[in-house]
Parts: structure tokens; C-alpha cells; sequence
């Protein structure tokens, strides 16, 4: 069985990062399935990570400014790829991308087409208000639908798509830190691995960094991640003072000095999370999560056990109170940290990861197969 993973962005995210870890763990764990990885995008970071780690991506597209855009050329180009190398499976990450796949599939005859949902799309965004209605119809033209939290599979159920049609898919940890790995956190420092924009809630973040400085003023915070903002975190933080307090190191694509060092895991976005890999990896290293009860994020964190979770999205109070509750009390931060790290071990395994992917696979051929057979009856 043959597999290509498209990403539309070449840019290094979490789905990029997970899923490319897959492919590299299923080709010693599973020999009957071959993954191939491309992005519509020209070169980028993820392509250079990928080489890096042993793998082959393929560059289907050229750069169109800035990242995630595409031309018709590279879709097409994706599409010979498929029937030039008999690929059973394509399985898309991106909305738009999908759109032009699926338009295409009389292109592709055989090909099963499988869109990947690495957020749940229940917002009032342009993009998620869009998606709701072309997926009311378009799954009817869609072999199956991948999603990496189960609100995110509510929210498909919801638009009428069969349940026979969805899994939910974990992303997967290919290794957990041992624990000479481990460092223990000697000051209160409290990271934020998300690309700065305005669905990461960044700027209302700020505005609780500014409580906590003043519980405790030794409290130090780093932003890690790209700047998709063009300055405008940057500039807040200068405009409140928070200069001595508050980082921004840019993108990363090792944050495992950050997590070995840090106290505490703040994830402030306000909507569209699935799975984010950044929290499984901070629960890795027993770093415990202060965030807000959205989406997929309750599936991964249990409030009071692995970290606090805010019930309300946008309470600066209760984020504020949460960061500080942690900080302040060294046994409650060492009691959520093993707790975080037991999880981390147990459930995020990237072993998991394949073999929900490979039991999916195989339950759409098998389906086609069975289709088959009682039209030829």
C-alpha cells in the first residue's frame, strides 16, 4: 500500500512535524505500507528538517510569497506524482488543497482521497465557516476524513459526514525523555511554543503576563515560534513594559532546551486546536499546561491532574490565577509534572499514532473491496 502525505505548507508546524515522524516510524514498524511525503509549497524549513532526520520530501510547488499558497501547477504536479507512482492513498493536510484533490480525482481513478483535520473547525472564521459548508456536501466525494481530536470528529458528525468515514488519530511522541533528560526548573520560567497570530491569543496573554509580574516579579516568559503578526507581540510587549519579563526567541526547531528548563507550558490560543504537539511535548518532559478548555486540548489535559485548564476563553483573571497558583506552590508544579509526564509516556506514543493510521488505511480499502464485490454480484 502506497501513501502520500501532502502537506500545502512547507513551513515546520506541529502537523508537520507528527506526521513526518509517523512516516519515518512506520517504515520500520509497518513494511506493507510506503509513505511519501510533498508540500505544494517550494522549499522551506520543513523540508531541511525532514532531510535532516533521514527522510525524502518532494517539492511539488514554488514559494507564492508567503507560506501555504499554492498554484494549480503544483497540484497538478502532486497528481502525476500519484499516477506516475501507482500511490493507493493521498492524504491532504490543508482545507484548500483538499478542495482542488478532490475536484481532480477523476485524475486520479482508484486513488482514495483523505483529508486530515488537525483543528476542530467549529469557529465563526472565514476559513471554518467555509469549511462547514462545502464538507456538508463534499464528503460525499471524500473517502475518509482524519482527525487528531475528537471535537474535531463531533464537529464532521455533526455536518452529516458517516462515522464509518472518520477516525480520530493521536499525534505520536517518537521518543520520550528519559530521565536523565530531565532538568529540574530552578527559576519560574514559563515558555509558549505557538507561531505568533491571532488565534494563538498572544495579545490577551499579555495582559495576564502583566498580573502574574506583579504576584512575581522574578517571572520570566519565552515565545517560541514564527511571526505571523509582522511585530505587532513584539511592539506590545515594549508598549507595556513588559521588555525585562517577556522573550520572543523566534522560531525553533529544537524547543527541547526550553522544555528542559521550564516550569510551566502556557497554550493561550482562543480557538481552532486539535492536538497540539506542544503540549504532548512539554507533558513529556513533565512540564505541566496552563491553558484554555478548547477543542481537543480537555482530551490531552485534565484539569487539576496534568496541568489547569480555564473554562472560560478570554478570562484574563482565571489564566492569570492559574499561572500564578502553579509558580507560587513548588509541590503542586511537582505533583502535576509527574502526573503529565505518566501520561506523556503512556498515551502519546508514536507507535499508537501508526497504527490508528494503518487500521484506517486498511478499513477504506477494505470497504472499496467489499464495494466491489457486491456490484459485481
Amino acid at each position: 500500500m502506497k501513501v502520500l502525505i501532502i502537506f500545502t505548507s512547507s513551513e515546520l508546524g506541529g502537523a508537520e512535524r507528527s506526521l513526518t515522524k509517523m512516516a519515518k516510524a512506520a517504515a520500520d514498524s509497518t513494511p506493507g505500507i510506503e509513505y511519501f511525503l510533498g508540500t505544494l509549497d517550494g522549499v522551506g524549513p520543513w523540508c531541511e528538517w525532514a532531510e535532516a532526520i533521514g527522510m525524502s520530501p518532494f517539492v511539488f510547488g514554488k514559494r507564492q510569497g508567503r507560506h501555504g499558497r499554492f498554484g494549480l501547477s503544483a497540484v497538478l504536479g502532486a497528481t502525476r506524482f500519484v499516477r506516475e507512482n501507482k500511490v493507493d492513498i493521498i492524504y491532504i493536510l490543508g482545507f484548500r488543497s483538499s478542495v482542488f484533490f478532490r475536484l481532480l480525482r477523476g485524475f486520479m481513478p482508484g486513488v482514495k482521497v483523505v483529508q486530515g483535520i488537525r483543528w476542530n473547525p467549529n469557529s465563526f472564521s472565514k476559513l471554518d465557516v467555509w469549511f462547514r459548508r462545502v464538507e456538508r456536501y463534499a464528503h460525499r466525494v471524500t473517502d475518509g476524513y482524519i482527525t487528531n481530536s475528537i471535537a474535531a470528529n463531533n464537529t464532521l458528525q455533526q455536518l452529516g459526514v458517516p462515522a464509518d468515514k472518520l477516525v480520530t488519530a493521536y499525534n505520536g511522541l517518537d521518543a520520550i525523555p528519559s530521565a536523565s533528560e530531565l532538568a529540574p526548573a530552578s527559576s519560574p520560567l514559563v515558555i509558549t511554543v505557538a507561531n505568533l497570530n491571532y488565534r494563538k491569543g498572544y495579545e490577551p496573554y499579555l495582559f495576564a503576563i502583566s498580573k502574574v509580574v506583579e504576584a512575581i516579579p522574578i517571572a520570566k516568559f519565552v515565545f517560541l515560534g514564527r511571526d505571523d503578526l509582522g511585530g505587532v507581540i513584539q511592539s506590545r510587549i515594549d508598549s507595556m513594559n513588559l521588555g525585562s519579563s517577556v522573550t520572543y526567541a523566534g522560531f525553533q526547531k529544537d524547543v527541547s532546551p526550553y522544555l528542559r528548563s521550564a516550569s510551566l507550558m502556557v497554550l493561550p490560543s482562543l480557538y481552532g486546536e486539535g492536538c497540539p504537539t506542544s503540549v504532548m511535548e512539554a507533558m513529556s518532559y513533565g512540564v505541566p499546561v496552563v491553558a484554555y478548555a478548547i477543542d481537543g486540548v480537555p482530551e490531552l489535559v485534565e484539569s487539576g491532574k496534568e496541568g489547569l485548564l480555564v473554562e472560560q476563553v478570554g478570562d484574563i483573571d482565571a489564566l492569570a490565577n492559574a499561572i500564578t497558583a502553579i509558580l507560587q506552590s513548588p509541590d503542586l508544579r511537582n505533583e502535576l509534572s509527574k502526573a503529565a509526564r505518566s501520561k506523556a509516556e503512556v498515551c502519546f506514543s508514536i507507535a499508537n499514532c501508526c497504527q490508528s493510521h494503518e487500521q484506517f488505511w486498511n478499513r477504506i480499502i477494505y470497504r472499496t473491496a467489499q464495494l466491489a464485490a457486491y456490484n459485481g454480484k
